[in-house]
């Protein structure tokens, strides 16, 4: 999994995350991602159009990220390296901003794959 994350920082400053931090975040991110996108489109996709626009789209993606840097920061900080509220490590903090900017991205991704499922929200976020 380190090998996920090495676009933005050199791997021989995160020998730390080798051993449960890298997996553990990527399933964060995951499990995060689909759910939100799962919610976006076969749940409200189908129930009504007043979630069909691009601009609630972008809110949920902006939902999506912030759960992704929250739950990373805390199952992060607290379970795998049992860090308590007070302490600041910034490879913790670096590492969850990471994972919500690849939440992002894999928001985008998994919409062009769910979208197609929905009914109202079928042309949401870009149309083919």
């Amino acid at each position: 999994m380190e090998n996920f994350y090495f676009l933005f920082e050199d791997l021989d400053n995160w020998d730390v995350w080798d051993e449960k931090g890298y997996l553990i975040g990527f399933i964060i991110l995951l499990v995060t991602s689909l759910v939100i996108t799962a919610v976006y489109y076969l749940y409200l996709g189908r129930k009504s159009m007043r979630f069909s626009t691009v601009g609630k789209w972008f809110l949920f993606s902006v939902v999506n990220f912030i759960l992704v840097f929250v739950i990373t920061l805390i199952i992060e900080g607290l379970t795998i390296f049992e860090l308590s509220f007070g302490s600041f490590y910034f490879e913790i903090w670096l590492f969850a901003i990471i994972n919500s900017f690849y939440a992002f991205v894999f928001y985008i991704l998994l919409s062009l794959i769910f979208k197609r499922l929905s009914v109202f929200s079928k042309f949401i976020p870009v149309k083919f």
